[in-house]
Order: C-alpha cells, then structure tokens, then sequence
C-alpha cells in the first residue's frame, strides 16, 4: 500500500499567501445569498456542523474535507480483473470555481489489487484514520499571510463514492431488502418472481391522497406510512452488534443472520473511532451520477428491447398476473405455448428507428455531449457504447422530446417530469423552495412509472431518486457530491501507468511528480503561463484581442482554413455596420452635417436582416 502523508500536504497550503485567502473564502468573502444553495456551507449538513463544533468554525482556516474512493483498473481492457482503489481528500474551503478543481485533489492513500478490499479497507484506513484523529486536536501551522503560528484543525464532514463502494467504505449491505440506506425500518422492498423490487411509493403521497386508495398500483390499498430512520441510540446499537467482526476471512467467522428489525451491517467502519462522525447529519453521499446512468440504461433497455436490459420478460408479466394488474398484458395461452401482447412501454421497430433517427439528428454545442449518432447501431433500431454523460444529457434533455408523439402521452409526462426533476437537481445553483417542491414531487413522479412499467423495472437505484433533494438541502449543489469529478481524476491516475508489472509504483511516482510541479507553479506570477492559466479549450470563450477597432474585438475564432471572397453587393452593408457599431468613428462623424449622413444612409441598400 502507498501511503501520502496528509498533514504535510495540508501545511503546505497556508505556505502561499494567495492560497491562504481562497481557504477562508467560505466566510471572509462569501456572501449567503437567502434561499440559495452555491457552495457546501450553505448546505444545512455545514450548518448543523458549526452549530455543534462552534469551536471549530470560529476559524475560517480550519478544513473540512471530503473523503473519495472507487476502484479502477489501471490496464483498461488488458485486464478485467485488477481493482486498485485510490482514496482522496477533496477540501472545500475554496471558492466554488475552485472546490472540485483535480489539482486541488489529495491523494491519501494508494490501495493495491487485484481485488476489491472490501472489509479490508479498514486496516488500510488506519494509517489516514489516525491522521484525521491528530487534525481534529490541532496541529501546529504557519500561516504565511500573517506571519503567525496557530492550530490547524480538519474534519471529514462526508463521504463520495458509488453504490457499491458505499457497502464497503460505511460497513453497512446495500443489497437485499434493506438496500437503502435511508429507508432503515419498513423499507419499500418487495420480493417477486426472481428478484426484490423497491415499489410501493405512494406511502410517501399525503394520507389522503386519491392514490393512496387505488388498486391499479399493486392491486391492494396502501395505509402504511413512509419508512423512517433509525435514531442515534438505535444506529449505535445497530453497529454495538457488529463491533467485533475482523476483517479478512476466518474458520471461525459465521454468517450472520438478517434480523427483521432492522437491516444487517457487516462491520462497524473505522471512521466511526472520529469524535464528530456520529453527529453528522449527511456522512456518505449517494450518487448522482450513476444513478441517472442507471436509470436512462432501464428507460432504453425497456423501450428499445435491449438483450439483457429489458425489464420486460417472461417474468416481469408473470408478476403483473400475481398482482392481478393490468391484464390486458398477461400472457396468452395459445395450445401448449403463451404469447406476449405488445406492452405500451416497448416500441415497436418502426418507432425504434424513429427514435434513432431523432437522436441522430440531434446537434449539441461543442463540448456540451458526445456524438450520439455514432452510439446508434447499423441496424439503426438499438444503441451501444453509451457513456455517463451521454445518460446524463438523454435522461434530462433528448429522451422526453424523443418519445414525444412516439408514445403515449402519459409516458412522454412521465419521462419529461423525471427529466426534469433532474435537470433541476443538478442545477448549480440550487434554490430551497425548489427543493422542498422536487421532495413532494419525486414520489408523484415515480407513482407515475409505476402505472406504467412492470414492477421488475423498479430496482434500489430507482427507488434512490426519491431521497436526493433531501440530500441536496442538507449538502448544497449535487457537483459537490457526484463521482464526475473523481472519475475524470481516476483517469488521470490511469494515464500514469508507464510500468505494466508495476502499476502501483508507476502512478506513486508520476502523482508525486505533478505534485511537486503543481505546488510550484502557484508561486509564479499571472504572466508565466502554468496549467492554471492556461488558455481554454474553445478560444472564443477568451478574450481575444483581433485588430485596433474595437468593432474587430469580437473574441471570435473561426474553423477551417481562410478563404478570400469579393462580396460586391454586401460592401455598402459592411460600411453601414462599421459605421454604426464602431465608436472609435463617432469623434469623425461629428465633423460631417447630419444632412450628408442621411442622404448616405438613403443610399444603401440595408437588409431587414443586418
């Protein structure tokens, strides 16, 4: 395992003095603004911290920081079978342009493969355990803008990670009926035919919504209220349970059995030994990210036949005829065989290809998405190779309008209000009243898709949807949250591989190289050109000085080779422009009459459009 001392690293931020103003700017130059949500101490979770640990944000150089990990395969498709797990320290202290910036990433620890540690992780959290334990006491710092000693303490205030490394990091299974883990006594899950389903959303509708009432859902009435919380005191006793499970295997060790009471953790994790890691209100973040990846691969499984993605099988309608529900799409016995009636939630292939020519078609500005023409198969009535971004823009943007007119209209709303709600989740600026109406939206939404889809679509990554605004009060905007960032750090560590039988090595090196050379690069002036001011990807977003006249100073930058062309009749347009939208030609106007300017003005033909 490489280990990366932290407290140096953190020292060595209130060495410069301009890095040392940009640590305090979350009190010194912020300014709250009510009822919106930009930066991680607006969130109510940074909030509720000061207001326990006054002590603690009495001074604005005191960290808090978030704690990322996932695991990686630093060969790409040489091997599928090697997880190495990089564990970061992201401090948001900084500005918000500056919070989730990858050169402000620190690199903690290094886990090696070729497996996923799972309840190993522990042991190899020790070492930075123990270094967040010595920064919660204080450790002595010179700050370089007052030329004075003080205490510097850090705090870990959450966790980012996957689903899956949520398991692992916090101790608790995220699999089963109790997969939520928000939903910790009487979840939504259901067992049918060949898996456990997260359904029965309308127990978080008002008690006396219509719905509530109606059969059409599941074929029964729902009373029962929406799942709760455990307590403090019954969280404690959750994990007093687990205290003594070692890591690693052992003869001795026995499956534990899941009690009805409550969902079943695997082990208490380390990070509970920090003081203040019980009074957190938000200690592990789900993640956006994948869950709308996740969401968008059912919508298209489902609509587009996909082998493998559907939700629409054998199954699924087996389901709907134990549920006596909708039975209209109940098989059909025919002889010795069944047939399946087409289902309104499948396209058929002439709206398949309907669909693939929309998304052809489709233009993004550059850089807002990939090309998705080049995702549509030969064939032209299915889609492959989609990326996370490329759900994250179909979910929001292009499927609503796709299926418009495709589909039935109560799919289309559907779709366009789920569409939506993440549209404005991932906002970046998130307002509070917003979000207190996505909270009492989401469960409308997701009832929606439950009169529509079979009750096998609806996995725990759906049923999560219903929990992220309430996640968003407490953290502020969801970028601060999500795994985009980490993943685009994760490839970063993957270009560094040079040494295939050395992995490890290879990318210690290379982080503690670019390193060096990014600390060294903050203490030059604005004029020495270093990755921090470096010119943008697209030019026309700089600004770009081109010729004297102010009228040429547009910043704009076209493509392709130049060409020359003689535009005879557009000239005494090009003259009336220049005249008219160049202030460095008034001072000579005011030598002509105002007679001869209008009698010039007759005298060109202008079009309606200049």
């Amino acid at each position: 395992m490489q280990h990366f001392p932290l407290i140096p690293r953190l020292k060595r931020i209130f060495s410069s003095k301009r890095i040392v103003e940009e640590v305090q700017w979350h009190k010194l130059k912020r300014k709250p603004v009510e009822n919106e949500l930009n930066h991680p101490a607006d969130g109510e979770a940074w909030k509720d911290f000061d207001r326990k640990y006054g002590w603690f944000a009495e001074d604005a150089r005191n960290i808090r920081l978030g704690l990322a990990t996932d695991g990686f395969n630093p060969f790409g498709k040489m091997s599928s079978s090697y997880s190495m797990w990089p564990v970061f320290l992201i401090p948001y202290n900084f500005p918000p342009w500056e919070c989730v910036e990858q050169s402000n990433f620190i690199m903690g620890l290094l886990i090696p493969g070729r497996e996923c540690p799972r309840k190993d992780i522990d042991v190899f959290l020790e070492p930075l355990v123990e270094e967040f334990l010595e920064l919660w006491k204080g450790v002595p710092t010179v700050d370089a803008l007052s030329e004075k000693k003080f205490d510097l303490h850090a705090a870990v205030i959450w966790c980012i990670h996957d689903y899956p490394a949520l398991s692992t990091l916090s101790g608790r299974v995220t699999r089963g009926y109790y997969a939520c883990v928000h939903c910790d006594k009487n979840p939504c899950s259901k067992r049918i035919r060949n898996k456990i389903c997260y359904i029965g959303h309308r127990r978080f509708l008002p008690r006396a919504h219509p719905w509530r009432r109606s059969k059409v859902f599941d074929g029964n009435v729902e009373n029962r209220e929406k799942p709760k919380k455990f307590t403090t005191d019954e969280l404690m006793e959750q994990l007093e349970r687990v205290k003594d499970v070692r890591p690693g295997k052992h003869p001795k060790s026995k499956k534990r059995k899941r009690g009805k009471e409550g969902p079943c953790w695997k082990q208490r994790s380390c990070l509970w030994d920090l003081p203040y890691w019980s009074s957190l209100k938000l200690r592990h973040n789900l993640d956006v990210m994948h869950i709308e990846k996740n969401i968008c691969e059912y919508i298209l499984g489902t609509f587009l036949g996909t082998a493998g993605k559907s939700k629409d099988g054998i199954n699924s309608r087996l389901d709907l005829e134990d549920m006596g529900i909708r039975k209209h799409l109940h098989l059909i016995r025919d002889g010795d065989s069944y047939s399946t009636p087409h289902a309104p939630y499948t396209m058929t292939k002439t709206q398949k290809e309907h669909f693939c020519d929309f998304l052809k078609s489709v233009k993004f500005p550059d850089g807002y998405a990939s090309n998705l023409a080049t995702c549509v198969t030969a064939d032209g009535c299915n889609l492959q190779g989609l990326k996370t971004h490329d759900c994250h823009i179909l979910l929001q943007r292009i499927i609503p309008a796709a299926v418009r007119g495709i589909m039935h209209m109560d799919i289309y709303e559907a779709l366009a209000e789920l569409g939506n709600f993440f549209q404005q989740l991932c906002a970046k600026t998130l307002k509070l009243d917003v979000l207190e109406r996505l909270k009492a939206d989401i469960p409308i939404i997701l009832c929606k898709l439950e009169k529509i889809f079979p009750p096998s679509f609806f996995d725990v990554m759906l049923h999560l949807a219903i929990h992220l605004p309430e996640e968003a009060i407490l953290r502020g905007p969801v970028q601060y949250g999500w795994m985009y960032p980490v993943e685009r750090r994760l490839l970063t560590l993957k270009r560094f591989v040079r040494n295939m039988a050395r992995p490890e090595g290879s990318i210690a090196e290379a982080y503690v190289a670019a390193e060096c050379l990014t600390i060294c690069s903050r203490y030059f002036d604005d004029d020495v050109e270093t990755r921090h001011n470096q010119e943008g990807r697209n030019r026309e977003r700089v600004a770009i000085v081109r010729g004297d006249l102010s009228v040429f100073q547009h910043g704009a930058d076209v493509l392709g080779a130049p060409s020359l062309t003689y535009l005879e009749h557009d000239y005494e347009k090009m003259v009336w422009f220049v005249l008219n939208n160049c202030p460095e030609v008034e001072p000579y106007i005011e030598y002509v009459s105002p007679s001869t300017i209008f009698i010039v003005s007759c005298n060109l033909v202008i079009s309606p459009n200049v």
